[in-house]
């Protein structure tokens, strides 16, 4: 039962399809998935769940594809011709039927049936009278390879089809906690359901067959099934000599390969035919709709497994020859590094001095490739192991945390040296550990010779430091100690400039910040090291109110693949990005940007970005009723105060979201207190807003005068450089300090300053916020009417990001203003009984498809009853009516 792992929802698929069957409907359902995905498995778990039920198993075999009848005759069915066979069938299931219950028919391997057969089973099923659930298990690939009426036939049992996907990173690792006792790490469950592409029984296998210890180590190419390579060299022993060659070559070159450089390796004179005959095998396939043929794996398992078949000399051989042919310096020296069994010195000088082009341009994942070759080759000690630690310390860079800790023990080995000291304390604070990181970085600084490139590397990670303890000023001094013990267009000068606007906005001077990046500097850099100014100026212009622009900065900041660029930089231009789509009210991009960063913030190993990352995530998911989504966040975003500041505040910020949004004004206290203490100039520029939430708490607790007294200098702040979005959030809960002191017409001035502040914003939820502060407060003063008009603004706008935690506080204050109520609608058991399954439905979370599914009607008949039951019980959205069934119970 382990292949099962990762399969509840298809259960619960088939127990739904079960369900309607025994209401005497006919369902017919095709299991597909590819091969090994475990169709069988499934199918047999199923039935052995349910075998109580009368149940007739049949399994197509390819060898009896023109046999006509061979696969009903399994069922006990004889007959000479169509007619007899469904009649015989059709006598079979009457049998099975007395037993009670619906008849389950499971056909498996259908894409090998025969034709006679399938048709057959599709007559039987037409003219059934009694509840009757056939299930299918389908090859896609292979069924598209089967005649035309196999295919066709197939295609009438869709009406319902569940699909076996392959399997995740979690799947993955609960496989392993089965297997071999322990969970593997988040980047080595990933890598294994990238490499078996999802497939259960490819998974298994490894697991079962690999060393445990190579899940501790790291290694270019993960383990091979043995059946698997048994089952590729067969296949390739088949092959003809051209299609075998051209699959060796393009195995040599990666997973996808133009099929003009794999023939050129190969040597073939004929490479489309030599394609066709490859592809044939289903090793490979091609994209004919691309402007250049490829010739591409059908998953990286296969390419490893042709691999595995590869002689030595054979590798030796078209290495160097894929060497001969490579367009670039870095294809030519993997191929000559993967060609070379033993050490080599200069070919180990060739890869270091690639490597500092590389990170000359900040592409520290082909630097830390190239460094790590060439440490292997050397025949140095020395220079082994200089190399090696600058490997680590580019991988560090390149965000392959974890790939850099499978390799510290060996450093730790090595002599205290000063840049050992500062790869491990890089480490350190990629892993979000400030305290050991400054041990770390304070030794390699005492003991970097003055104005070497380790010294300036040193100083550049201290600038690094200081940006994550929020510390502007020591960022300041750092940069410039940096600037004076290295070149302008040194890899560490150029990272340290990229940061250097921020740390002049963190102390207060905006405008120096904005030049820092239009100077010439910024201007002008291209290539990877672009990405640290695209991502800094992407990251202040947000704070600035310009989310125009910080979208447009911070999205052309996220990609890394094509542009060599920093997985760290990115991880920060996507946690900054989520927080812009929030303030434009772009939730449902947010969520996609929250949950591709939280994956390859866990993919790297980087826990400095996490709590940025999920704030958002905890944020967005609470104000839209999902607790368990934004407890998950939560749990992810926490951190403490040994943390990183730009970990600990969004931490603090994600949990009085929650709080805020249960109306748990004592819990956003306990959440925010603490910054009051250790950050508490941190929201005067923009970049936290942590204080208007803590003072709100403060008046929504009875803490008027205390939250007047703390809102001051926050007030001033913004005043002074006439930020916006600040001078609303402060004004709105200023407002609300003059209603329970002043009166309401001071309370009104204020609000109104608000609203027009927010209002030349492009920030939905911050002018809803406003507006919600506002009405509540014209409510307590009597002002029932003025309340209605503003708390309806707010709603409307709560309403349209499915805010449903003010939306339905709003409700809540729209009914006790009193104004504007409408007519008594109708109740629930006022409904038809068909449109209360449909409340039900929707109630639970079902969206329209789901719940014609389950009812088995057809989408425009589910929105038709939708429009009924919005008219009768005077509801405008799904929203209202998800909220009107909780109400009711």
């Amino acid at each position: 039962m382990t292949q099962l792992r990762g399969r509840a929802h298809e259960f619960s698929e088939l127990d739904r399809f079960l369900a309607a069957a025994r209401g005497g409907n006919i369902v017919r359902v095709a299991l597909e998935g590819a091969r090994g995905q475990g169709k069988s498995e499934l199918l047999n778990a199923f039935l052995a769940r349910h075998r109580t039920l009368p149940a007739l198993r049949a399994a197509a075999a390819k060898w009896e594809r023109a046999t006509a009848f061979a696969l009903v005759n399994q069922l006990g069915v004889a007959g000479a011709d169509h007619e007899s066979v469904v009649r015989a069938l059709l006598s079979v299931l009457s049998d099975a039927a007395v037993s009670g219950g619906p008849v389950v028919v499971a056909i498996d391997d259908a894409h090998w049936a025969d034709v006679p057969s399938l048709q057959a089973l599709a007559s039987a099923a037409q003219r059934a009278t009694e509840g009757l659930l056939l299930i299918l298990t389908v090859d896609p690939v292979s069924a598209a390879s089967e005649p035309a009426a196999v295919f066709d036939l197939l295609e009438q049992y869709r009406r319902h089809v569940i699909t076996l996907h392959p399997l995740g990173p979690s799947d993955v690792n609960a496989l392993a906690e089965d297997i071999i006792g322990t969970p593997l790490s988040a980047p080595i469950a990933r890598r294994l359901a990238d490499h078996t592409a999802g497939n259960p029984s490819f998974i298994v296998r490894i697991l079962r067959e690999a060393d445990p210890a190579t899940w501790a180590r790291w290694s270019a190419q993960l383990p091979v099934p043995n059946a698997e390579r048994a089952h590729v060299t067969a296949i390739l022993g088949e092959t003809d000599a051209d299609a075998r060659e051209l699959i060796e070559a393009a195995a040599i070159l990666g997973d996808v390969s133009p099929l003009g450089a794999a023939a050129s390796l190969a040597g073939t004179t004929n490479p489309l035919t030599a394609l066709d005959l490859a592809c044939a095998t289903k090793l490979v396939t091609t994209d004919v709709t691309r402007p250049a043929m490829v010739v591409q794996f059908a998953s990286p398992l296969t390419r490893t497994s042709v691999l595995a078949t590869i002689s030595p000399l054979r590798w030796h051989e078209l290495h160097t020859k894929a060497a001969a042919l490579a367009t670039s310096e870095g294809e030519r020296l993997n191929h000559l590094a993967a060609a070379q069994p033993t050490t080599d010195a200069a070919l180990s000088d060739r890869l270091d001095e690639y490597a500092k082009t590389r990170a000359a341009n900040g592409e520290w994942a082909a630097c830390a490739d190239a460094l790590i070759k060439a440490s292997h080759l050397s025949p140095s000690t020395t220079l082994r192991q200089d190399r090696l630690i600058r490997g680590v310390d580019a991988l560090v860079g390149a965000g392959a945390i974890p790939h850099a800790e499978m390799l510290v023990p060996e450093i730790e080995s090595f002599d205290d040296s000063a840049l050992r000291d500062a790869v491990l304390g890089y480490l350190a604070m990629m892993r979000g550990r400030p305290a050991e990181a400054e041990l770390l970085l304070r030794r390699a600084w005492q003991n970097a010779d003055t104005g070497s490139s380790v010294a300036a590397s040193v100083g550049q990670r201290y600038v690094l430091d200081s940006l994550a303890r929020w510390d502007g000023r020591r960022l300041l001094e750092w940069s410039d100690r940096v600037a004076q013990i290295t070149t302008p267009t040194a890899p560490e000068a150029i990272e340290a400039a990229a940061i250097n606007g921020l740390g002049l906005a963190i102390t207060g001077e905006l405008a120096a910040a904005m030049r820092m990046y239009s100077n010439e500097v910024a201007e002008t850099i291209v290539g990877a090291q672009s990405q640290r100014f695209r991502m800094g100026k992407g990251w202040l212009a947000s704070a600035l109110d310009h989310y125009d622009d910080a979208r447009l900065l911070l999205e052309s900041a996220v990609p890394t693949e094509y542009r060599f660029g920093s997985i760290r930089i990115s991880l920060w231009a996507q946690g900054w990005l989520a927080r812009v789509q929030f303030a434009l009210g772009e939730w449902d991009d947010a969520l996609r940007t929250v949950e591709s960063a939280a994956a390859d913030a866990s993919d790297s190993g980087i826990d400095l970005i996490r709590p940025l990352i999920h704030w958002t995530g905890a944020q967005i998911n609470v104000l839209r009723g999902d607790d368990a989504a934004a407890q998950r966040h939560l749990r992810l975003a926490r951190t403490t105060t040994h943390g990183y500041l730009a970990m600990y505040i969004p931490s603090c910020l994600a949990q009085a979201h929650y709080a805020e949004a249960h109306a748990d004004y004592d819990g956003v206290l306990r959440a925010l207190s603490p910054l009051t203490r250790v950050a508490p100039s941190s929201d005067f520029a923009g970049f936290w807003p942590w204080a208007d939430i803590y003072a709100n708490a403060l008046v929504m607790s009875g803490r008027v005068e205390e939250a007047a007294r703390f809102l001051t200098p926050y007030e001033n702040a913004a005043h002074r450089i006439s930020h916006k979005s600040s001078l609303a959030r402060f004004g709105s809960v200023r407002g609300r300090i003059l209603g329970a002191t002043a009166g309401i017409d001071e309370a009104r001035g204020e609000f109104e300053r608000a609203l027009r502040a927010i209002g030349e914003l492009p920030q939905p939820y911050g002018r809803a916020r406003v507006a919600f502060a506002y009405g509540q407060t014209l409510r307590r003063a009597g002002k029932r009417r003025d309340a209605d008009t503003i708390m309806r603004a707010a709603r409307d706008t709560f309403a349209g990001l499915r805010a449903t935690a003010y939306t339905e506080r709003c409700d809540r204050e729209l009914k006790a203003a009193g104004v504007n109520i409408k007519r008594s609608r109708d109740s629930i058991s006022d409904l038809t009984e068909q449109e209360r399954a449909v409340v039900a439905l929707v109630a639970a979370g079902k969206t329209n498809k789901q719940a014609a599914d389950e009812l088995f009607l057809s989408v425009k008949t589910i929105q038709y009853h939708l429009t009924r039951i919005y008219a009768k019980l005077q509801l405008r959205s799904r929203t209202e009516l998800v909220a009107y069934v909780r109400d009711s119970r």
